[in-house]
């Protein structure tokens, strides 16, 4: 049994010294949630505006069209309860901090980045922001969330081929949505909407979703509130081929609520722009992203709104 055992060590050292070795290169790989947490650590005492959410935030407003000391602090598929997270997290160091920006998308009552095909990137808020909401041991690794294939990926783009891995700006924008690569409006309006929309809305799992980010609103609303800080809500713009794929119900039950909500806070602004006709087909890279050039618009259109 010694000698047995003796061997399988043997035969593991290779393997776990190749983990290893893939462990420490990915987490040296530059990545956007490293850059923002350093940027919040270094500059968050100098932010006025705060801008948080998901990719309609991360690819629609772009701080360099704010008239405020204004950053980006979203990521692709970021939920609200981590929205919640990274504002506790940099809470004592917001000194001049004046407005929250925060989307509220057809899908962000419904969905926690836990709970979706998109939860392996819980691992980047672990691991880079340091926060601590994982939702497995998994998380704590580059190694164990991701394929072997997609990590082997990320290495030969990185260190052979030299491609850059930050895809934001340096105030925190998505950089890589640019209208000349737009995608099929058509094709990408009825997939996202497919995607985004919840199986069985009125199930007891869903409600208990719906309702535990309801909550989360309301203690970032109570946070900014106790800072006299205000709070700008906005449903992004879409085409129409995402719209006329949504499901009523689900759509009118987050316009609701987050209009209900807001009333009842004075220091609360929203802005439904999910049918705005302002935005035109060459302002969108897919059906519910808009390009630079819609990104530009929908910027000075929030920046304005804010300065009011």
């Amino acid at each position: 049994m010694k000698q047995f055992c003796i061997k399988i060590i043997i035969f593991l050292l290779p393997v776990m010294a190749i983990a290893v070795f893939m462990e420490i290169s990915l987490r040296n790989i530059p990545n956007d949630y490293r850059y923002k947490r350093e940027y919040l650590v270094l500059h968050s005492h100098q932010i006025e505006t705060l801008i948080l959410g998901s990719s309609h935030t991360f690819y629609g407003l772009n701080p360099d069209y704010f008239s405020s000391n204004t950053f980006n602090a979203s990521h692709i598929s970021q939920s609200i309860d981590l929205d919640y997270e990274i504002l506790k997290k940099y809470q004592n160091s917001f000194q001049n901090l004046k407005t929250v920006i925060l989307p509220i998308s057809y899908f962000t009552f419904f969905e926690n980045l836990s709970n979706t095909d998109e939860a392996w990137r819980i691992k980047n808020y672990t691991i880079y922001y340091r926060l601590n909401s994982p939702n497995s041991l998994t998380d704590y690794s580059e190694v164990l969330s991701n394929h072997p294939k997609i990590n082997t990926d990320r290495l030969i783009s990185y260190y052979v081929k030299n491609n850059p891995a930050i895809t934001c700006s340096e105030l925190g924008w998505g950089t890589e949505y640019h209208a000349k690569n737009a995608q099929n409006l058509a094709e990408t309006g009825k997939n996202a909407a497919v995607r985004h929309t919840i199986d069985n809305f009125n199930s007891k799992e869903n409600q208990k979703i719906f309702t535990e980010n309801i909550s989360t609103l309301e203690a970032v609303l109570e946070w900014c509130s106790k800072r006299n800080i205000k709070i700008y809500l906005v449903t992004p713009p879409a085409y129409q081929t995402y719209r006329e794929n949504l499901n009523i119900e689900q759509l009118k039950a987050t316009i609701d609520t987050v209009t209900e909500i807001c009333s009842k806070h004075n220091h609360c602004m929203y802005d439904n722009l999910l049918s705005d006709d302002s935005f035109l087909a060459q302002d969108f890279y897919d059906s519910d992203h808009l390009s630079e050039i819609g990104a530009e618009k929908l910027s000075k259109f929030v920046n304005q709104r804010i300065q009011e």
